[in-house]
């Protein structure tokens, strides 16, 4: 007896499950290598082999390195994303939500060792060649105008800001403020508070 039209719409065809799992085992490969090596000594044979999958199975999931390496970005901003979204979605007033937001990021760069720095280190060159994608410091900018655009609503955040220049200008602050501090072997602890005072009373109501 043949299966049903909804049966069948229940059930991903055998080659699409393959070339999903080729291109999750072609993107972890690929992130490996990024972190380990960087952008310009990976190859994408490199990552086909480390893979274990043929070199011309890198080609049906991505036109060149440069959009394999984009890739690699978006999924690590994504799965960051997500880590915010959960935790800051707890905070009750903004400096718990930007604490929130700082511990996460930071927390998920411990648990990542190298694929954040990776990720911004790397992006804005290969960005710059031609295509148009935002880096991912430029997106998280977004993410936190809008982050506080919602804060505003309640009151708990000015509300004469352009919130999208002050978006990048807080992760601009962020990522100088962490480099400084990682480098001079700051405490994450005087890290995370010194920014959420800075944060807070700059954006708080008057």
């Amino acid at each position: 007896m043949g299966h049903s039209t909804a049966d069948a719409g229940q059930t991903p065809p055998r080659g699409a499950k393959r070339k999903e799992e080729s291109r999750k085992r072609l993107l972890a490969a690929a992130r490996d290598l990024f972190v380990a090596r960087g952008y310009h000594a990976t190859r994408p044979q490199d990552i086909s082999r480390a893979a274990g999958l043929g070199h011309g199975t890198f080609y049906l999931h991505f036109k060149d390195k440069r959009e394999c390496f984009l890739a690699f970005v978006e999924e690590a901003r994504a799965e960051v994303d997500a880590a915010v979204i959960a935790r800051a979605s707890k905070a009750k007033n903004l400096p718990e939500m930007v604490e929130a937001v700082l511990r996460t990021i930071y927390d998920y760069a411990e648990d990542h060792p190298g694929v954040i720095a990776t990720a911004m280190s790397d992006e804005g060159v290969i960005a710059s060649g031609g295509g148009a994608e935002d880096t991912m410091l430029e997106r998280w900018g977004v993410e936190w105008g809008g982050l506080l655009r919602e804060q505003a609503k309640d009151g708990l955040v000015a509300r004469d800001f352009d919130y999208a220049i002050v978006g990048q200008a807080i992760v601009g602050a962020i990522h100088q403020a962490s480099s400084y501090s990682f480098r001079h072997g700051r405490s994450r602890g005087a890290l995370v508070k010194a920014l959420t005072q800075l944060i807070v009373r700059a954006l708080s109501p008057k």
